[in-house]
């Protein structure tokens, strides 16, 4: 096995004749480039057929050209007027596509603290299927963007990259080019953009290798060897640096609370992250409605469900586009995080990953996350590497079989000693990064070593900062439109009249389709013959009434083994064959308008000030929706006051947590039809949580009072 190269080993002979040049770069600096206003192209002028980029596939593809002005300051034609940091080297970052683009970002901003020495541009390379959002990236950060036709004509020190496809061979540049990986290690193989085949991914062109120029970042050992028996070429031109992303994450790890509050998780629920690579045969390329999927079988008050695609997917496909892809999934409570950033706080906020053979999946790995693989695939993944290893142990998420099962398995996993997947899974991921906690400490050695400078005297010692908090896209709102499933045991020995707790192959939905007749549900059944009298409940002890909640939006792609009455329109029918009972219940100003037509229970979303106003609610919802059973809202300092359509009035108040109108609601929904009186105690159970809840008969406002 070939050894990489050690950090001074890789120096050029260009060194001994370097010094002298800090104080000459003035004067070359105003040759450089013509001034502002000549030479644009479309004028006649001298861009692009400098440096032999005239007639390049690049040139001619740079659609910069008009749209990004040349840079004058800190290069250009004569940036010695304009800048305050008179730089010693120049520090070219070539964009090429968003998911390189971030990982030169993350490390570049830290590996040059503190430092005015070094001036540093990004030149935009807009030659790749996926340049969508590279520009808008660069220029959200603030940083200094070089047109391409620009950067043929500059000299710069070093050039660092994260993308192996860019053409740096075509211009006279002879400096050297340090090569970052975008991903873990080079475990994949992608389509060549310059061919009709695949390559590996992360290896740069047979020309730039065989110049010399190049050096390889890696993040073990194992990799340099595995690159020279894959191209003979890159044998003594590898850096081992480590992984900064890995060591980010390993210093996040404590934020883990923090990263759930910042998703709005502080209530217990557990996190489902999905996390798909690009092209068909990764996640969201197996199955599109996955998101939806996952979110119409794990009930809302138990888990969330985030989603992190790879960027190439949002250029490739358009933001909208995905969006519209996603509506359901997004109006059921989806959390998109952006591909630029959140994915690791969201990963360390996460319970269980659903990944591929993607980097995030391995990274989720190596940090023990509980893992099934949504998708993966065994001809992308290099065989041999660590990924192929990771693709043959972790468990696979069977598409076309129930998936809460599936989920409440996976997030069981390691807990019992006999079985040791997490375990495997995670030496496995860990086997891909040597030196943790030291990588950008080794690359900013790499990189002055590359520069021929010394390391910044009396610097601070470099920061590892954590991931920063995670901010979905497009935040959703509230889920208010929900199908809730509730079953009441009684405590009294004996007296049960519904089934214990649910199974996750319970069916969904309420009486029937929206619009369709009966939709909201039956009529309010009397209490039942010998049971005790309205003022109460003539029991010591009050019943169990568990509830589940799915979002209406996504009920349409339910499992077809949990909605086996939902034959031609995707909505289950009729209550669960384990007698558990169910309804739609949504708030009165939900925005899709099917809801409130078809709901049994509707809730009052703003708080009532006093019974009085909440009761003239109620009665104008009961009147205005005719299908609709109860009407509750929340009084203020009261808890929630329930009215039926029959003129019964009750307030249902917890005495842990207060609940949102809709939960307590859903208790007395139970209570009605499992014809129990509605007064007394009950415990109300909502996942894993438990709270007394108490029933109190009251008379509504527009009733009048009994007479004696």
């Amino acid at each position: 096995m070939r050894a990489s190269t050690t950090l001074t080993a890789s120096r050029e002979p260009r060194a001994a004749s370097r010094e002298p040049r800090a104080a000459s770069r003035e004067p070359r600096a105003a040759s450089r480039e013509p001034r502002a206003g000549q030479g644009r192209a479309g004028q006649g002028g001298a861009d692009g057929v400098e440096g032999g980029a005239a007639g390049s596939p690049a040139a001619a593809a740079d659609s910069t050209h008009g749209l990004l002005p040349p840079l004058r300051v800190p290069v250009g034609t004569d940036p010695e007027r304009w800048q305050t940091f008179r730089g010693e080297r120049l520090v070219v970052a070539v964009a090429r596509t968003v998911t390189s683009t971030v990982r030169v970002l993350d490390v570049l901003r830290p590996v040059l603290r503190d430092d005015p020495r070094v001036h540093l541009v990004f030149a935009f390379d807009p030659t790749s299927a996926f340049n969508d959002g590279v520009h808008a990236l660069l220029r959200s950060v603030g940083a200094r963007v070089l047109p391409w036709h620009q950067f043929a004509r500059t000299d710069p020190d070093l050039i660092v990259t994260a993308t192996e496809n860019a053409d740096l061979t075509t211009a006279h540049h002879t400096c050297p080019v340090l090569v970052l990986p975008h991903g873990v290690g080079f475990h994949k193989v992608v389509p060549d953009a310059r061919s009709d085949r695949d390559r590996l991914a992360g290896v740069v062109p047979e020309a730039l290798l065989r110049s010399g120029r190049a050096r390889l970042a890696i993040s073990h050992p194992d990799q340099a060897a595995q690159l020279t028996a894959a191209h003979p070429a890159t044998a003594g031109r590898t850096l081992l640096v480590g992984d900064p992303c890995y060591d980010a994450l390993l210093g996040g790890r404590a934020l883990r609370a923090t990263y759930r509050a910042a998703l709005g998780i502080t209530d217990g629920r557990r996190l489902v992250m999905i996390s798909s690579t690009w092209r068909d045969r990764s996640v969201l390329g197996r199955d599109p409605a996955l998101p939806a999927r996952l979110l119409a079988e794990l009930p809302l008050d138990d888990y969330a469900v985030a989603l992190v695609t790879h960027p190439n997917i949002t250029s490739a496909h358009g933001g909208y586009a995905l969006r519209s892809h996603l509506g359901s999934a997004h109006d059921a409570g989806l959390l998109t995080i952006p591909p630029t950033a959140g994915w690791q706080a969201t990963l360390l906020a996460a319970d269980l990953l659903i990944g591929d053979h993607g980097s995030v999946t391995f990274y989720g790995a190596a940090l023990g996350t509980p893992l099934l693989l949504g998708a993966f695939s065994d001809e992308e993944a290099v065989a041999g590497t660590p990924m192929a290893e990771l693709g043959r142990i972790a468990p696979r998420l069977q598409l076309d079989a129930p998936l809460r099962p599936q989920v409440e398995r996976a997030l069981g996993l390691g807990r019992g000693a006999a079985d040791d997947t997490l375990e495997r899974l995670r030496k496995v991921g860990e086997s891909a990064f040597a030196a943790p906690g030291r990588a950008l400490t080794r690359l900013r050695t790499a990189v002055y070593d590359l520069l021929h400078l010394p390391e910044p005297e009396n610097g601070a010692p470099l920061p590892l900062h954590a991931p920063e908090p995670p901010v979905p896209q497009d935040r959703p709102e509230a889920t208010t439109a929900c199908y809730v499933r509730t079953s009441l045991v009684e405590d009294s020995p004996g007296s049960a009249r519904r089934s214990g707790p649910f199974t996750a192959s319970g069916s969904w939905g309420a009486q029937g389709s929206p619009g369709s007749p009966g939709a909201s549900g039956p009529s309010v059944p009397s209490p039942a013959e010998g049971s005790p009298g309205w003022g109460g409940s003539g029991e010591t002890e009050g019943p169990r009434i568990a509830v589940e909640r799915i979002p209406a939006a996504v009920v349409a792609f339910s499992s077809p083994s949990t909605a086996p009455s939902a034959v031609g329109t995707g909505m289950p029918q009729g209550d669960a064959p384990d007698g558990s009972f169910r309804h739609l219940s949504c708030a009165d100003d939900e925005w899709d308008r099917r809801w409130p037509e078809s709901a049994s229970v509707l809730v009052r979303r703003a708080t009532a000030d006093t019974a009085v106003a909440a009761d003239r609610w109620i009665d104008d919802t009961l009147a205005r929706y005719p299908g609709c059973l109860l009407a509750a809202a929340t009084v203020t300092g009261r808890g929630c006051r329930v009215g039926l359509r029959d003129g019964r009035t009750v307030e249902v108040s917890a005495t842990g947590t207060p609940h949102e109108a809709a939960v307590l609601a859903a208790a007395v929904y139970a209570c009605v039809r499992a014809r129990r009186p509605l007064a007394g105690f009950a415990t109300l159970a909502l996942g894993d949580r438990t709270e007394d809840v108490e029933l109190r008969p009251a008379r509504r406002a527009s009733q009048p009072r009994p007479t004696d």
